[in-house]
Parts: C-alpha cells; sequence; structure tokens
C-alpha cells in the first residue's frame, strides 16, 4: 500500500531520534525495541490517534509526555 501510494507514512524516524533517546532511557528497564518507542513518540504526536497492539504489558505501563496513559486498542 505504501508502493501504491494509498498510505503514506508521515513518521521521520531520523528527526525524532533525540526524543527516542530520551524515551529509551525513561523506559530502559523494559528493554523496549524501537517500534515500541516509535509508538509511544507517535502517540505523543499525534494525540487523538490509539495505538493497536498486542503488547498490553508494556503498553499499560509505558506513558506519553511523561504521565498520560496511551489509549490503546489491543486484540483479545
Amino acid at each position: 500500500m505504501v508502493a501504491e501510494g494509498l498510505i503514506e507514512v508521515a513518521f521521520d524516524c531520523r528527526s525524532q531520534l533525540g526524543q527516542l533517546a530520551v524515551l529509551a532511557d525513561r523506559y530502559s528497564d523494559r528493554s523496549p525495541d524501537l517500534a515500541d518507542l516509535c509508538l509511544i513518540r507517535m502517540s505523543e504526536i499525534y494525540p487523538r490517534h490509539s495505538v493497536i497492539t498486542v503488547d498490553r504489558a508494556d503498553f499499560r505501563i509505558f506513558r506519553r509526555n511523561r504521565r498520560e496513559a496511551i489509549p490503546l486498542i489491543c486484540p483479545p
């Protein structure tokens, strides 16, 4: 869908490296991978959208903007 132009990726990981590093330090005890860090950061940038994840345990701990719960959609 990206190749066909149906979806455009608006998140530029390179421009967010500083914030991703801050999040990596903050959650180092949970060993988040880059995908997790990007989802947390995107939740900060686009607060009206929920995160779809199967990683319920970690995303119940992660916070956007230091203290806000991230709205989640978790499949059963």
